[in-house]
């Protein structure tokens, strides 16, 4: 005869700290929108400035934003991502931080 043994019971939901750690490992991105307010070389240097690009990226982004209504401007870390997306929160620029998809 076999003998049953009781495991312990898990204090967390496993599937939804997968989610969790699946969404860390990913990587995120900040989005910039468009606004009708700053200028777009205002926004080209500010964009410099945050993330380091250079002056050719910085412009495409701008201009993508401009164009289609947002861009990705940076991708990385998470805690990068908000702190480039702080910055131009700062500049008055709208952006959000989202995970990769």
């Amino acid at each position: 005869m076999a003998a049953t043994i009781d495991l312990p019971k898990l204090d967390f939901d496993f599937e939804q700290k997968l989610q969790e750690w699946t969404k860390e490992l990913r990587g995120w991105n900040v989005i910039l929108y468009n606004d009708n307010y700053n200028k777009l070389v205002e926004v080209v240097n500010w964009l410099q400035k945050a993330t380091g690009c250079s002056l050719e990226v910085a412009e495409h982004v701008t201009y993508t934003a401009h164009q289609k209504g947002r861009a990705i401007c940076f991708s990385g870390a998470k805690e990068k991502c908000q702190d480039v997306a702080n910055y131009l929160r700062g500049k008055g620029l709208q952006v959000e931080v989202d995970t990769v998809e």
